[in-house]
């Protein structure tokens, strides 16, 4: 693959509606040096959540439209199916050695892959961070909007609960995303004047799937029976807090993030409130925008420059709008991406 000499590329960012110029499917970038196209390389985390995935497509989209190859790499041990750091730090390793225009990797820990990472820049290969920023310099990186999207979900759980109500939060793994988000979702419910029940630290759902989500809202249930309303921190958490309530006879009000359409789904038949769409194709977008603007010159990312994403402003996913709402796979074809 030919190398190119520009400082830095973006890996999750630049906001959605960022306009680019001179870089068409027509006119495909060419690495500097020679003909051949830049190849950007994704350390991403797992092929199996509709999240990750959208963002990946609405990524690969931007950039093979424009003649950019893109090579994804999973963080997913084949022997477990769990994500592991070590397997993303062996791709990330394998991603120096093939020796691409840029690198973009989703921050699983802000502290981990910091050799390949090093290795990579001291090798002139820029490199960006998704969804956090690392503890050691790279040239940009993205979060999301954690804090305001927690915030718009509770508060709209707090709004449509009478005053004083009791209310639960269920956590997720303490990734610097999750607590971010639930730090907004605290300060909605404060605000409202709420009853806040329970301990977030003792009802994450470090299984992150419904079966996890289902077990916690049931421990939530034998110490609070009379609890009114649940923030989850994620929505198939969210639908196996329902499922609890459900079995248990509870009348329980519940809103989440992610915008998936299980989710979506959920909130048309009456049983969430609310869902904060993530936006992931957008998200996605955003970086493969990013990542063409630096290819081709027209921005240069240098010592761990924030990039701007997708706003919260417009997140919610109600009754009143859920019936507009469509899926990622409803707006883009999902094609396969060469694995690396």
């Amino acid at each position: 693959m030919r190398k190119t000499s520009f400082a830095s590329v973006a890996a999750l960012a630049a906001i959605a509606s960022l306009a680019l110029s001179g870089c068409t499917a027509e006119s495909e970038p060419a690495a500097e040096g020679g003909d051949e196209p830049y190849t950007v390389w994704y350390a991403d985390v797992m092929d199996a959540n509709p999240i990750a995935n959208a963002i990946t497509q609405g990524f690969n989209e931007v950039l093979t439209e424009n003649g950019v190859d893109v090579v994804r790499s999973l963080a997913v041990d084949p022997t477990t199916g769990n994500i592991d750091l070590a397997v993303q730090s062996q791709a990330l390793t394998r991603a120096v050695s093939a020796n691409p225009d840029a690198i973009a990797y989703f921050v699983l820990d802000p502290t981990a892959s910091r050799p390949q990472i090093e290795q990579a820049k001291e090798a002139g290969i820029p490199v960006f961070a998704a969804f956090g920023k690392p503890d050691f310099e790279v040239n940009g990186y993205i979060s999301l909007a954690d804090e305001a999207q927690g915030y718009a979900a509770a508060k709209y759980l707090a709004d449509n609960l009478p005053e004083g109500a009791k209310v639960a939060v269920i956590g997720g793994p303490a990734t610097p995303n999750v607590l971010a988000e639930e730090a907004g979702a605290m300060k909605a419910l404060e605000e409202a004047g709420v009853e806040i029940v329970g301990d977030v630290e003792q009802q994450r759902n470090l299984a992150d799937n419904a079966a996890g989500g289902k077990e916690v809202m049931q421990g939530i249930l034998s110490r609070f029976p009379d609890v009114q309303g649940v923030f989850s921190y994620n929505d198939d958490s969210a639908l196996g807090a329902i499922a609890a309530a459900k079995q248990a006879g509870a009348d329980v009000a519940f809103t989440s993030r992610n915008g998936t359409a299980d989710a979506v789904g959920a909130v048309q038949a009456g049983d969430l409130l609310a869902t904060c769409d993530l936006q992931p194709l957008e998200v996605g977008r955003a970086l493969g925008r990013a990542v063409l603007a630096q290819l081709t010159g027209e921005r240069d990312y240098q010592g761990t420059e924030e990039i701007e994403g997708p706003t919260s402003d417009a997140c919610l996913v109600t009754a009143e709008n859920a019936a507009d709402w469509k899926s990622p796979e409803d707006q883009i074809d999902f094609v396969d991406i060469t694995l690396g």
